[in-house]
């Protein structure tokens, strides 16, 4: 039987930064989060999931350490991560998900008493999520509602296109003809679902030593169930 020879090493796993961000409509979010930060202040970034809050928050992550503000990042789509709650702090906490423990008693006056912490150490703190409104604690929603509001919009199909081609280029795959508006037409319209197709086509393309064409495309998407036409 013939097997598929799979490269020993592909590409490193793609690093969320500012500049591998298609901003579209959200630049302006996106330079408030690179440039415009005021220490001590509390920002939460809204959006959909797979709108790319968590890649800006990580991309936030990193440019702050480079500054060399002492910083925490917690990820509260990973439950083992709310202890973490009870003992970050630094110049900045960033708070990844906390739509997470919304509608949990003890969870949401956990993220409460962290946040009132945080004042008084005047910590800066910027939480993402795709809202505040599902929270219970009334305290809570006020103290969510001190923070400035950013919020990503969805972008549009050039600016979809662009993100195709970057995630390309990153993962140093050939782009064939067609495939982006293939892609666009056909894939889930959120910039994660399609970093994650992008990145799965990227590693069987390099692995078959083939371009990222529309055939490959649609193998891949028939074999996800989403590539019937339509």
């Amino acid at each position: 039987m013939n097997q598929r020879q799979i490269p020993l090493a592909l590409k490193p796993p793609r690093r969320p930064g500012f500049g591998n961000f298609i901003a579209g409509p959200n630049q302006a979010v996106v330079e408030t989060l690179a440039r415009g930060l005021e220490s001590g202040a509390w920002y939460f970034l809204g959006g959909p999931a797979g709108s790319g809050r968590s890649h800006l928050l990580s991309a936030c992550f990193a440019d702050r350490l480079r500054a060399g503000d002492t910083v925490n990042f917690v990820a509260l789509s990973i439950g083992a991560n709310r202890e973490l709650l009870d003992h970050a702090t630094g110049d900045w906490v960033m708070v990844d998900d906390i739509d997470m423990l919304a509608g949990e008693h003890d969870a949401e006056r956990q993220l409460f008493n962290a946040l009132n912490r945080w004042r008084a150490e005047r910590t800066g703190v910027i939480m993402s999520g795709a809202g505040r409104d599902r929270f219970e604690l009334p305290d809570l929603r006020s103290r969510l509602g001190q923070a400035t509001r950013l919020t990503l919009k969805p972008l549009d199909e050039s600016h979809l296109h662009q993100l195709i081609q970057r995630l390309a280029a990153d993962h140093e795959v050939a782009l064939g003809r067609g495939a982006a508006d293939y892609l666009v037409s056909r894939a889930p319209r959120n910039p994660a679902a399609i970093a994650r197709l992008v990145e799965q086509l990227a590693t069987r393309a390099l692995s078959e030593r083939r371009t990222l064409s529309v055939p490959l495309a649609r193998q891949v998407l028939v074999g996800k169930g989403e590539g019937g036409d339509r």
